[in-house]
């Protein structure tokens, strides 16, 4: 039996981020049409409108700001880090490995030669596809070489598996 990979770091685009570039699009459009219709009517309902949607666009604008650079830390600390071979490598047997409950609310955590893993939903680079989910970790025992990073909040990032016969 020879090895296999079962995962390798990549880019995963978050659907989180298509609903935050729509507000980014559709926002400014809205600050544009409640300012015409403030000009014409001067009423109570388009300065609302007009306020709603100029808070609305700083509100997201603060967000982006917020969680943007995180996100390319994480990616350059993961995808980038195994695309340049910049990442630690651990091989051996999965051992105390916690599966993730069907119903979630917990993480999924194991060790390898002493390292620990551990993984949830949190996770938007690396890997975090939980055994529930049809992940390719599946329990005590399995032979892998498992090549990894650190992030200062998530611990030991796992940026490839390679199972091993």
């Amino acid at each position: 039996m020879e090895s296999r990979v079962l995962y390798e770091a990549s880019f995963t685009f978050q659907p989180v981020w298509l609903l935050i570039l729509a507000f980014l699009v559709i926002m400014p459009y809205a600050i544009v049409k409640n300012m015409k219709a403030f000009q014409q009517k001067k009423s109570f309902d388009s300065i609302t409108s007009l306020v709603f949607s100029i808070i609305g666009t700083l509100v997201i604008l603060i967000v982006v700001a917020l969680v943007l650079p995180d996100q390319i830390k994480m990616y350059e600390n993961t995808v980038g880090a195994f695309k340049r071979g910049d990442y630690d490598v651990v091989e051996g047997y999965v051992e105390n490995f916690h599966p993730m409950p069907k119903e979630g609310h917990d993480t999924e955590s194991f060790y390898i030669d002493g390292v620990q893993f551990e993984y949830g939903y949190t996770v938007s680079f690396g890997y975090h596809k939980a055994k529930v989910d049809g992940g390719v970790i599946t329990g005590n025992g399995q032979h892998l070489r498992i090549g990894y990073t650190w992030h200062d909040w998530l611990g030991n990032v796992i940026v490839y598996i390679e199972e091993l016969p």
